[in-house]
């Protein structure tokens, strides 16, 4: 299933979380001082130090879900109300951005997570530190892991997924809504040598428990739809 405009959507939206994840870790640096002491970070930093970053994916994640949206209903030929489907995206989109930046940073703060996405909690760092004696130098370039580009991309890899999946669900909806028709979810994988096991099982399958893509971090499936054979709903 293709995407319209994927890799841009993806580069602008790398582009943006790795510039605030950026300046938030210039934040935190500046707030653990030299030598560094967790305590001096102030404690709204980890309550509200995501929302910058939301209002800025926000955006993107709107233009993404209602370019997919679109071009699902040229594909699919049957006009809908697009102002209801245009509500529905910047309603998902500031719901969404909001959960994922509030986990991402609690991720930040609190866990290492698994060979998807390894990064050390910023406490168990500097408690390292202060074991090892580590310099604020030292501590910068471990805690970079966590601020990082590759962070930023599999990120915006996985939310692009995501927001244009939404915005096919979101026409798929008021397709259903104002004209009685049902349409079937469909899995679509690329279908070659890197669908990881995950995926590749699901491929040309309908979709029937209400899991759609992503189904992991860096998925790049799809969903096709198809009206019922036979007019059976």
């Amino acid at each position: 299933m293709d995407f319209v405009n994927r890799e841009e959507i993806e580069r602008k939206l790398a582009r943006v979380l790795s510039k605030d994840l950026r300046v938030e870790l210039d934040k935190l640096l500046n707030y653990l001082g030299d030598p560094p002491n967790l305590a001096n970070v102030p404690p709204e930093y980890w309550q509200a130090g995501w929302k910058d970053i939301q209002k800025d994916v926000e955006p993107v994640l709107v233009d993404a879900l209602l370019q997919q949206a679109d071009d699902a209903m040229i594909r699919i030929g049957i006009g809908v109300d697009f102002d209801n489907v245009n509500r529905a995206a910047v309603n998902w989109a500031r719901q969404h951005s909001e959960e994922v930046m509030q986990q991402i940073w609690l991720r930040t703060h609190e866990y290492t997570l698994d060979v998807l996405s390894r990064y050390s909690g910023v406490g168990e760092v500097i408690a390292q530190g202060y074991e090892e004696g580590l310099t604020i130098r030292e501590i910068s370039e471990r805690l970079e892991r966590m601020f990082s580009p590759v962070r930023a991309e599999r990120i915006a890899v996985t939310e692009t997924t995501r927001a244009v999946v939404e915005g096919e669900r979101a026409y798929v909806a008021e397709l259903e809504r104002e004209t009685g028709q049902r349409m079937i979810p469909i899995w679509m994988t690329a279908n070659d040598e890197l669908v990881c096991p995950i995926c590749a099982p699901k491929n040309e399958k309908p979709i029937t428990n209400g899991d759609y893509p992503p189904a992991h971090p860096n998925c790049r499936c799809g969903v096709g739809w198809e009206f019922p054979k036979d007019g059976a709903l």
